[in-house]
């Protein structure tokens, strides 16, 4: 099953999924998976976005990279059955007072191209992400260089396009005053995602 908003749709259609296997959703949308529960909520992706718009059309593979638009972003929140839960922000952008009144402990943060950004944006997307859902773990994604290959060790992407020093900067001073773990996670090494909650 592929969920995601009308641009997922379009790009499943395109790529010949039949439509029964597409779910398209909107934010608020929860959708169950085993034991997890999955709530959707309108974000935005980080600035700035290198193909803006939705994809209104079907794409069919081979297609200009132009076509690929960026669609839909969403801020996801993970429940498990347990009780457990996690934010999924795959970019580094937010809508501010999106996620007021949902929880997470753990978040797992998009921070690619959020070191160019003004220390103002890196300290409101914190507010409306981290400081929003009160989470007390915060795991670093999307900040890799996602053009090496995944057998050779993480480094950050090029400087040209992100900078990762001002982005821990900011974000490790704002970690430490409100007593949030930062973490950088390492590939193919299992880890506790609730490790060292205060």
């Amino acid at each position: 099953m592929l969920v995601g908003g009308e641009s997922t749709a379009n790009l499943g259609v395109g790529g010949g999924l039949d439509r029964e296997r597409i779910r398209v959703i909107a934010s608020g949308d929860s959708v169950e998976c085993g034991a997890f529960s999955l709530t959707f909520v309108a974000a935005s992706h980080c600035p700035p976005e290198r193909y803006p718009g939705d994809i209104d059309a079907p794409v069919t593979p081979p297609a200009k990279v132009g076509a690929y638009r960026c669609g839909e972003a969403w801020s996801n929140l993970l429940t498990h059955c347990s009780g457990r839960t996690a934010l999924l922000q795959g970019s580094a952008g937010y809508v501010p007072g999106a996620l007021a009144g949902l929880d997470a402990e753990v978040a797992y943060l998009g921070v690619g191209q959020l070191g160019v950004q003004p220390r103002d944006y890196i300290e409101a997307y914190w507010e409306h992400t981290v400081r929003a859902v009160g989470a007390r773990r915060v795991v670093l994604t999307h900040w890799d260089d996602f053009f090496r290959p995944l057998d050779r060790p993480l480094r950050a992407l090029p400087y040209a396009g992100d900078d990762l020093d001002v982005t821990m900067g900011v974000l490790g001073r704002l970690a430490d005053e409100d007593g949030v773990v930062l973490h950088l996670p390492r590939v193919w090494q299992r880890e506790d995602p609730r490790a060292e909650i205060p």
